[in-house]
C-alpha cells in the first residue's frame, strides 16, 4: 500500500485529493473517509500526484487549481483525462480563468469554501 494511502472505512471509491492547503486537505480527508471513501493523499504537488497515479488508480479526484510554487494542477488533471479518470474541482478559481485553460474547462468546480456535503454528493454521482 502507498505511503499516501489514508485508512480505509469500509469503501472501495479511491479519491485522489490534490491541495497544499494542510487544514484544508485534512479536512477533505476526513470528510471523505467518514462517507466511506478510500482517500489517496492528500498530496500537495503535481510531481505527488504523478506518482501517486503510478502506483494507484483512483475511481475520482478532487482538485485544488492553485498549488504551492505557483504551480497549477493542470498536468496532473491532463494525466487523469488521460486515464479516463473523472476529477471535480475544490478552487477559489473564477470560471473564467477556469476556462481559459483546455484541460480544467468544463470540469465541476464545488468553489472554496467547499460544502462537504455537496462534495461527498458530487463524487458518488461521478462514480457512478
Amino acid at each position: 500500500m502507498s505511503q499516501y494511502v489514508s485508512a480505509r472505512a469500509g469503501g472501495d471509491t479511491k479519491v485522489l485529493v490534490v491541495e497544499d492547503e494542510f487544514f484544508i486537505a485534512d479536512e477533505l480527508r476526513r470528510n471523505l473517509t467518514t462517507a466511506g471513501l478510500l482517500v489517496l493523499g492528500p498530496v500537495s504537488s503535481n510531481e505527488d500526484a504523478l506518482d501517486l497515479l503510478e502506483q494507484e488508480l483512483p475511481d475520482i479526484a478532487v482538485l485544488d487549481v492553485h498549488l504551492g510554487g505557483g504551480a497549477r494542477v493542470s498536468p496532473v488533471a491532463a494525466k487523469l483525462r488521460q486515464l479516463n479518470v473523472p476529477f471535480v474541482l475544490a478552487t477559489a478559481s473564477s470560471a473564467h480563468e477556469l476556462a481559459s485553460d483546455p484541460v480544467l474547462a468544463g470540469a465541476v468546480n464545488l468553489g472554496k469554501p467547499t460544502d462537504m456535503g455537496r462534495l461527498i454528493e458530487t463524487v458518488r454521482k461521478l462514480v457512478k
